[in-house]
C-alpha cells in the first residue's frame, strides 16, 4: 500500500514539475515583435526600440503584465497600451480600441 501511495505522489509530483516549468523559457514582453513592417524590442532592462522602415526611436518602458507603458526618448509622456500575450502573439489594444497583433521574431 505504501508503495502505490509513494508512486502516485511521485507521479503527481512529476505533473506539477512539468506544469511549473512550461514556458519557462518565455519572459513576457522581452524580445521582438513585429506586424506588417512595425518592429518592437523589448529589452530586459526596460529599454526598447521601436522601427519601421527607415524610422527607429528608443524607448523606456514599464510593464504590469497587463498594460504596458512606453516612454519615447525626448518625450515627456508615457504611452499606454494593454496588451495580452497568446503563444507566440502579442495583442495590443491600440488608442482606437482595436487588437494589433504582432508576432514573435
Amino acid at each position: 500500500m505504501k508503495k502505490i501511495v509513494y508512486s502516485v505522489l511521485l507521479v503527481a509530483l512529476l505533473f506539477v514539475t512539468l506544469f511549473a516549468t512550461t514556458g519557462c523559457g518565455k519572459k513576457g514582453l522581452v524580445g521582438s515583435w513585429e506586424t506588417s513592417g512595425y518592429t518592437y524590442t523589448f529589452n530586459e532592462d526596460k529599454t526598447g526600440s521601436y522601427s519601421y522602415g527607415s524610422t527607429k526611436m528608443e524607448f523606456t518602458y514599464e510593464d504590469d503584465g497587463k498594460t504596458v507603458s512606453i516612454l519615447y526618448t525626448g518625450n515627456t509622456i508615457a504611452s499606454s497600451y494593454d496588451y495580452k500575450i497568446e503563444g507566440d502573439k502579442l495583442i495590443i489594444k491600440d488608442s482606437f480600441g482595436s487588437d494589433v497583433i504582432y508576432t514573435r521574431k
